[in-house]
């Protein structure tokens, strides 16, 4: 698509005006890497329309021009009626394949009125108004973009050649999805009772996970402005000593340690950054220094400011001329030595450390820049489901607003990933294929929600073996919630992908996220911290069930050396997200035995950690 030329139109009268923004055209540009060649902004004017399309296209300033807006129902909405106008030829299949793929969205695109067609050498298409539409759109239609300008260009060579992949593509992308024959995944009476996977427990979960990821080897040299939260490639030595010369402790006087007590002829006064080295000592003699200055060289003291009096000041009183110590001085005493806390070569930081405040400083005084850091794993995350809606739509009936997504994303960031939201896919196999062929292209880790449970549209497992060739290494994990919490890998374009397909309920994607998930990409950085976990107290009875269970908790610490106080969020039912609010531990709740059936107030368990504990 390099070679390609766009033209991007953008029709509204309030963009035109600049009584609102627009925000459409830049997503166009963004999607296609900022090959666009014209760009401009008009009003809903069918003659500027016209007017704009044809200069465009006859002068062969374009390929592709892709207008946006004016496709509704309002009485300005003209964009498909001028374009209609001037297009030699139409192409309705690039019209209906942007309306299908909407539709799976939101049912309002069947509003849409867009037209798609050819004038002289040029393709042009109408694309909706919104952001959100645009992108949708595009995602189907970029890929049929390149050969659809092939063809009007003649090029006989690239046309046949993509022909011949197609038809050939059974073997040739035998390894981007192995089996094209579909499953036929809607047999209800035929599916499984239970499930064909074994439980695992989640120590075994952990280790299979560690077992398969490799971390990455790239690196990138980044700022040390820029490096929060990255992890170290490889040992670090300090550049400098540190102090890189003889300092001051305290605010006061640098003296001869055997003059001892009595009264100094004030020499001269050094503040921090001022060179000492030419000042020179005589008994009897001293020069007032401050915090982290550099003291003369033979200096073998220094005396606080508390310890002394002032004995004879300058005839206008801005400077001192003598002065008394009045306690007895120890020779070294208040004096940080040349490398007294860092020595010039020693190791500062290994590899494998992420970088957090104090490191950064620390790097930064030992003379570093910029630092070599392990590359980030490109990370996307996709939801799955026919009840879903993305949120700001109007809610149909049996339909839920998606919260996964904005949640997993969230605390990817947090975490210092820069995940890439892959959008909603329906219980369909076609479009489930297709949602994951195009996030595999793009990410090493691919974290799902929902579709892993048994019922009958729960086909993402048989879809990852049958589609995508996919190893399932574990999906049922003995543990409350998350149970489904499945892990696999496959082979796409060559390169390991790894899997993580996570329940739908809220909660449970949440912990097992936590559990799961987020250490496997931090190994992947090759960042081998693990969460804290600490001894807390029950504040309430909790009855257990038959699989360790990982409960929302607040923690409060309300006495200075006890442990800390778990108290519950609530309801532990795995689809209410609410309970999660404030959380900043899991209880890790041991299985229901016999002897042991429930655990009561004031019993000691264990917690992983959150966040910080609260303090009463």
């Amino acid at each position: 698509m390099e070679t390609l030329k766009f033209g991007v139109l953008t029709i509204s009268d309030s963009c035109y005006t600049q009584n609102n923004e627009d925000r459409s055209s830049p997503e166009i540009v963004k999607i296609l890497g900022g090959k666009v060649y014209c760009q401009k902004i008009i009003p809903d004017n069918e003659h500027m329309i016209k007017s704009n399309l044809i200069q465009w296209s006859d002068d062969k300033q374009v390929d592709v021009i892709l207008t946006t807006g004016g496709t509704g129902f309002s009485e300005r909405d003209v964009t498909p009626e001028a374009t209609r106008q001037i297009i030699k030829k139409e192409a309705p299949g690039i019209a209906l394949a942007m309306l299908t793929n909407s539709l799976k969205i939101t049912p309002m695109a069947m509003l849409s009125r867009g037209i798609c067609g050819i004038r002289g050498k040029t393709l042009i298409v109408n694309l909706p108004g919104s952001p959100k539409a645009v992108k949708e759109c595009l995602d189907v239609i970029l890929p049929a973009i390149p050969h659809a300008v092939d063809l009007l260009r003649d090029d006989g060579k690239k046309v046949k050649d993509t022909h011949n992949n197609i038809q050939n593509s059974s073997s040739v992308c035998a390894h981007k999805c192995q089996a094209e024959t579909p499953l036929c995944l809607g047999n209800i009476v035929e599916r499984h009772r239970e499930s064909p996977y074994p439980m695992v427990s989640v120590e075994f979960a952990e280790k299979m996970i560690r077992k398969c990821i490799t971390p990455l080897k790239s690196v990138s040299v980044v700022n040390v402005e820029e490096a929060y939260g990255r992890v170290l490639d490889s040992d670090l030595h300090s550049k400098y000593d540190l102090p890189p010369f003889r300092a001051s402790i305290k605010d006061g006087y640098a003296v001869l340690a055997n003059d001892g007590k009595g009264k100094r002829k004030v020499l001269s006064g050094i503040k921090a950054g001022d060179l000492a080295t030419a000042i020179k000592l005589q008994p009897g003699t001293c020069v007032r220094v401050n915090t982290g200055a550099s003291i003369p060289n033979d200096a073998t003291a220094v005396v606080q400011v508390e310890d002394t009096k002032l004995i004879e000041g300058t005839s206008d009183n801005t400077e001192e001329k003598e002065i008394e110590i009045m306690t007895e001085v120890k020779s070294g005493q208040d004096i940080r030595p040349i490398g007294c806390d860092i020595k010039k070569g020693e190791l500062i930081l290994k590899a494998g450390t992420q970088l957090g405040a104090v490191e950064l400083g620390l790097l930064s005084a030992c003379g570093y820049k910029e630092v070599s850091v392990i590359d980030l794993p490109k990370v996307g995350v996709l939801s799955t489901g026919d009840e879903l809606q993305s949120p700001g739509t109007v809610l149909m009936p049996g339909h839920v607003y998606d919260s996964n997504k904005i949640t997993l994303l969230t605390i990817l960031k947090e975490n210092g990933f820069h995940p890439v939201d892959m959008g909603i896919a329906q219980d369909e196999e076609a479009v489930m294929v297709s949602k994951i062929k195009h996030a595999l292209s793009q990410v090493d880790v691919l974290i799902t929600t929902g579709s892993v449970s048994m019922g009958d549209r729960d086909m993402l497992k048989p879809i990852l073996k049958h589609h995508f060739g996919a190893t399932i290494h574990f999906a049922r994990v003995n543990m409350k919630p998350g149970k489904p919490t499945t892990f696999a890998t496959c082979i796409f374009e060559g390169r390991e992908r790894y899997l993580f397909c996570l329940p739908g309920n809220p909660v449970s994607a949440t912990v097992t996220m936590r559990l799961f998930a987020l250490p496997a990409l931090k190994f992947l950085c090759k960042d081998d911290s693990v969460p804290t976990i600490l001894e807390v107290k029950l504040t309430s009875s909790y009855t257990l069930d038959p699989r360790p269970e990982y409960a929302r908790a607040i923690l409060k610490w309300n006495e200075p050396r006890g442990l800390p106080c778990a108290y519950s969020t609530g309801n532990q039912i795995s689809s209410k997200l609410l309970n999660c609010k404030q959380a900043n531990a899991l209880l890790m709740l041991p299985a229901r035995t016999t002897e042991k059936p429930e655990l009561h107030q004031g019993d000691v368990v264990q917690a992983m950690l959150l966040g910080m504990p609260q303090y009463t």
